[in-house]
């Protein structure tokens, strides 16, 4: 049986994703499809602007036959963490192709600074960089222009496809790895007219001003798209936490190493969300890493609870006929935890999943926190 896994965070879905599934599917030809989805929170240091039932709807009448949550506390993690952690749960599903969008369009090239990553000369270069003040994808980014040519570890997906392949090699060599050429607009791209396929950015960008994205996106998702969460909501609660908790308090939440809690101080007086970035990030923290730290900031995510990124459990959000059938030939065999419904005894991990959510509901309309509770999504 052939089972293709994707990586995904649909912030929101758009033709570029329908693209990326159907070309998956032509080139792998699979039996099931399985998407690992982040949730509330997205890679790049924000909540996710559609609230995760929704996502899993949308991926569900897409063609995917199984949906499982990528926890938050692996969402909100450097692009090898998310990386790891997003090939160990389709690992544990039993995946044998996991397929991924690139800028460069070829997996060799990617394939190859995945090599020259592994090596200690590589190591190396990395720590000189580090030690010049560099920032770590900086560093890496430097390391590998010294020895490689070309750019294929420049481009966002390309970066995240080098971390894939990192994570194959180490926890199962046998998946294959596939890349489908990006189409249409790029990763930060604003708005192009005349053309279908736009960024996820640049449909939220549009969103906010005219809530008209018809033209961009599948009428199953324009249908539930009737409200966006953006981290700009929540200006307020970040401020009034830089301003109120002490260098000490800041030092025991996850992301707060190496003095990070005296830099924020440093900025307490900042007016606003784009003061506040502008007076944090530089050569050494990069806009993403501060993103990152002031999501954990504000969720109270503490070092002392995000002890490992080894996955604890797999967790069900939606699945079909085929998805549940997948579930009934692995069940007995897979190393961890299949959750399909939270119980009064759980691992931490699904209990900071929950107080994500109830933040997430500060601003969203719907009651999401009680979704958490019900049975899993069949479509």
């Amino acid at each position: 049986m052939r089972i293709l896994g994707l990586i995904v965070e649909y912030n929101p879905m758009h033709y570029g994703h329908i693209y990326h599934l159907e070309e998956s599917k032509a080139l792998i030809k699979p039996d099931v499809v399985v998407a690992v989805m982040s949730s509330h929170v997205v890679q790049r240091g924000e909540f996710s602007c559609v609230d995760k039932f929704t996502k899993t709807t949308w991926a569900l009448k897409a063609g995917i036959d199984l949906v499982v949550e990528l926890p938050g506390v692996f969402s909100l993690q450097s692009a090898d963490i998310f990386a790891r952690t997003s090939v160990e749960i389709l690992n544990h599903l039993g995946v044998t192709d996991i397929v991924f969008g690139s800028e460069t369009g070829s997996i060799e090239p990617l394939k190859t600074s995945a090599e020259m990553m592994r090596t200690s000369l590589f190591d190396a270069r990395v720590k000189t960089y580090l030690a010049e003040g560099h920032s770590y994808p900086s560093s890496t980014d430097l390391a590998l222009s010294d020895f490689m040519e070309g750019s294929a570890h420049k481009a966002p997906n390309d970066i995240l496809g080098i971390q894939y392949l990192q994570s194959i090699y180490r926890i199962n060599p046998n998946i294959k790895a596939h890349v489908i050429k990006r189409q249409g607009a790029g990763y930060h791209d604003d708005l192009k007219k005349d053309q279908q396929i736009q960024s996820a950015s640049a449909l939220r960008t549009l969103y906010k001003t005219s809530n008209d994205i018809f033209a961009y996106v599948p009428d199953y998702v324009h249908e539930n798209l009737t409200f966006m969460v953006d981290l700009s909501a929540y200006e307020s609660h970040i401020l009034y936490l830089i301003r109120t908790l002490s260098a000490e308090q800041l030092h025991q939440i996850f992301s707060f190493d190496a003095g990070l809690e005296h830099l924020f101080l440093s900025a307490e007086e900042a007016k606003s969300l784009d003061e506040l970035y502008q007076q944090l990030t530089s050569k050494r923290y990069t806009l993403a890493k501060i993103k990152r730290a002031l999501m954990h900031m504000l969720l109270n995510i503490h070092k002392k609870t995000l002890t490992t990124f080894k996955v604890p459990y797999v967790r069900i959000l939606g699945m079909n006929d085929k998805g549940q059938t997948l579930l009934n030939t692995i069940k007995h065999d897979i190393e961890v935890p299949l959750i399909t419904k939270l119980k009064r005894t759980r691992h931490p991990y699904l209990d900071i999943e929950l107080r994500i959510t109830r933040i997430f509901d500060l601003i969203h309309p719907d009651d999401n926190y009680a979704k958490e509770f019900l049975p899993v999504l069949i479509l």
